[in-house]
């Protein structure tokens, strides 16, 4: 018997659908062997993702047209000295600007006409000929072409911008990336030519306009001064200044003249007084030298000669002679320094008398100036106001022009110099490999973003996926044991529960699970009652009629007496248990409850045994008995009545020991929800992969009453060991000898590629 309680693995994703109802267990955390089931069980659509996506990729890359890529290195030089502390984030933000200027649209129209694109088939799909005018919509077009290859980068903190080029002509890519700044430069060039033109002719005419008004004024000053005679500074301090200077000279004249007059009086008297005693020549001094040459020799001879020796005596002579000599000498020098104190002295006196007269004469020439120019300082004074008022006029227009000059000059200074300009550092050289295509890396991206793309597809799935597909998602999910899960049956198994594999092949996997659910059904019996089991399904094709027909077939086959009652009536002779023999003429199920009948007539005849003694006897038989009705009820509705159920299973409780009620689907109608007091038990049927949880909860929510447990029908037992969730059915082929018949193999992945089983048509099954 194959059980379906215990502890099943099935993945996270599935139980995390919804959160599990109360007395459900909580979902385990996903493990990589979660994970691993998950993309087994989608390997077909992953692998077919990434089949395709890596084909289409390859094809791409092995038809695509070379692309090759050329780089310009651009330095960009930033003429800024102010010393401001934010100098970098601002040359920053001029390299971020130029960078911007080498994306912009114009300068690629520059590009496009200056490397003449339009002519050149290498660039133009439909190249224009030489002489034929470049309208600005196909400009336009060009341009926008040409930003879609060039890409423009810089980095943070670095003066350098890169220009690529993706071009299919590798000459081309390097001439577009070497031309850019060359473009910039010449459109620099002319807009900064044209703006300095017409700033510095504006400067030009300002500066011409003040220098005339600055002449203007300047000129009426001299005027003033040449009408009223006024030197420069004239009727202000310089007049004063001179005045004073004048009249210091004057007042230093006459000073002069009082003291040479002084001096030659002094002069005259002094003669005098002056002496000669210091008087000499140079005879006398020789005399003098001589005279100490013979007093040394004659007190040398003394010491040793007496007075009267003959030397002592010619040297006294000597001495005597040479005395003489020098009175006479002596006399003569004073004579003659004496007259030569007397003429010096004479010729002093005149001098001074003679500049005595120059100073007075200078004296009088300063006082008279002095007089004539402190006149003229008065008048001057009288004249300085108006002349003061256009000193001002001028020295305002003189600082006017000299500012505008000042201003005009570091206009053009700042012009030649500022603004930020951009060479070539590194000029692009002619690639001489493609950048693209590359069918390795780009199919291993390929691959690789496929996979991805992929994983995520099927993760989305998993948890996107509302469908119910184990036992364990059934717990989790509502709280309710799984009693079976039927593989799926073809053929007249499908409407006849004689034909079933419980009967037919008891040795089948079908009949083995499906005895489990008659074992799990008799587990709910009471000892020594008659047990009513209602079977119903959340809609129509989940196959609960065979999942009843499968279990009346297997409690007959287990020796219990068992019957199915079909309230089905809406489907009537549609249904798959349909009649109980073709032509039959017994009561259907219909004149029952239309009181038409007795359950004795609805029933079978039961066999019967002639005794010896003539008596005939009815034999008890284990047979599958089905009643239902042969056409479908009109009404319905009046003719499902609780009252007249319960009489029929109160009538055949003493026959049978398993009543089955085949009921509607409980979304269909409400028949299932009154039904359910006629029933002990009632189990509800769920189809493989396509039941979803919705289905399930909106079902439970109109029973309103508690569900004994859920069977699963027609699960692919090769597709559900194949997608891992870790229960009985995963290992079914484990125990493969101990079936007979055919097992469901797993399928081949191409057998598989034709549609999944959970898509395929209901085929009627209800």
């Amino acid at each position: 018997m194959l059980s379906q309680s215990g502890t099943i693995n099935t993945p996270l994703l599935e139980a995390r659908l919804d959160q599990p109802v109360e007395g459900g267990s909580a979902p385990s955390s996903l493990s990589a062997r979660q994970i691993f089931k998950i993309i087994r069980r989608h390997e077909l659509l992953l692998g077919a993702i990434v089949f395709i996506i890596v084909a289409v990729v390859l094809a791409v890359q092995l038809t695509a047209t070379p692309i090759y890529e050329a780089t310009a290195t651009v330095q960009v030089e930033l003429n800024d000295d102010s010393g401001s502390p934010d100098m970098a984030a601002r040359n920053q933000q001029r390299v971020s600007n130029e960078a911007n200027i080498y994306r912009s649209r114009s300068l690629a129209e520059r590009v496009v006409q200056d490397l003449k694109l339009a002519q050149d088939p290498r660039f133009a799909s439909a190249p224009l000929p030489s002489n034929a005018i470049l309208d600005t919509q196909r400009l336009t077009r060009l341009a926008g072409r040409l930003m879609s290859m060039t890409s423009v980068s810089n980095l943070r903190d670095s003066d350098f911008v890169d220009i690529t080029v993706r071009s299919s002509s590798p000459e081309l890519a390097s001439e577009i990336a070497n031309q850019y700044p060359v473009s910039l430069a010449a459109y620099r060039s002319e807009m900064r030519d044209d703006r300095q033109g017409k700033i510095v002719a504006q400067l030009d005419g300002e500066r011409d306009r003040l220098a005339i008004e600055a002449h203007k004024a300047e000129q009426a000053v001299a005027d003033f001064r040449r009408k009223n005679q006024m030197l420069t500074g004239a009727g202000g301090a310089e007049d004063y200044q001179q005045i004073n200077r004048i009249a210091v000279e004057a007042a230093s004249a006459a000073a002069m003249r009082a003291a040479q007059n002084a001096r030659a009086a002094v002069v005259t008297s002094a003669v005098s007084n002056i002496s000669t005693a210091g008087a000499t020549s140079p005879l006398l001094d020789q005399q003098k030298r001589q005279m100490d040459d013979l007093m040394r020799t004659r007190s040398e001879m003394s010491q040793m000669l007496g007075s009267e020796h003959p030397r002592m005596r010619g040297l006294e002579a000597q001495i005597a002679e040479t005395s003489a000599n020098m009175q006479r000498e002596q006399a003569r020098v004073v004579t003659a320094a004496m007259q030569q104190a007397q003429a010096e002295a004479a010729r002093q006196a005149g001098m001074a008398r003679s500049e005595a007269a120059a100073s007075s004469s200078r004296a009088g020439q300063l006082e008279g100036t002095l007089r004539s120019i402190t006149g003229k300082a008065f008048a001057n004074t009288a004249a300085s106001v108006e002349l003061n008022a256009l000193e001002r006029n001028a020295e305002v227009a003189r600082s006017a022009f000299a500012a505008m000059s000042t201003r005009a000059q570091e206009v053009k200074a700042s012009l030649a110099a500022s603004g930020i300009h951009s060479r070539l550092m590194s000029p692009a050289a002619v690639p001489q490999s493609p950048i693209s295509p590359r069918p390795k890396s780009a199919t291993f991206a390929a691959f690789v973003g496929s996979l991805i793309i992929g994983l995520v597809i099927v993760f989305g799935i998993e948890l996107t996926d509302n469908r119910l597909w184990s036992a364990e998602q059934i717990y989790n999910q509502f709280g309710l044991r799984t009693f079976a899960m039927l593989p799926e049956l073809t053929g007249d198994a499908l409407t006849s529960a004689k034909a079933n594999p419980v009967i037919q092949d008891p040795q089948s996997l079908f009949a083995e699970v499906a005895r489990g659910l008659g074992s799990e059904v008799a587990d709910l019996a009471t000892p020594g009652r008659a047990q009513t089991v209602l079977i119903t399904s959340p809609i129509t094709g989940d196959g609960k009629s065979t999942v009843t027909l499968s279990l009346l077939a297997a409690a007959v086959a287990m020796g219990r007496r068992a019957i199915v009652i079909d309230l089905d009536l809406r489907r009537g002779g549609d249904s798959t248990m349909g009649p109980a023999e073709d032509g039959d003429t017994r009561p259907d199920l219909i004149d029952y409850l239309t009181g038409a009948a007795d359950a004795r007539h609805v029933l079978p005849a039961p066999p019967a045994m002639t005794l010896g003694n003539g008596e005939v006897r009815d034999l008890v038989t284990y047979e599958p008995v089905v009643i239902s009705a042969r056409e479908p009820a009109r009404n319905p509705v009046a003719l499902m009545r609780i009252g007249r159920v319960n009489h029929l299973l109160d009538e055949l409780r003493d026959q049978y020991d398993l009543m089955i009620i085949n009921a509607p689907p409980t979304l269909a109608t409400r028949d299932s929800r009154m039904l359910m007091d006629a029933a002990d038990h009632t189990l509800l049927v769920v189809r493989w992969g396509r039941t979803t949880i919705e289905q399930v909860r909106a079902s439970l929510q109109v029973l309103q009453r508690p569900v004994d447990g859920v069977v699963i029908n027609r699960v692919d037992y090769a597709e559900h060991a194949r997608r891992g969730y870790g229960d009985a059915v995963q290992f079914y082929m484990d125990s493969a000898e101990y079936f007979e018949g055919d097992l469901p193999r797993p399928r081949r992945w191409y057998q598989r590629l034709g549609g999944f089983p959970w898509r395929r048509s209901a085929d009627g099954v209800a």
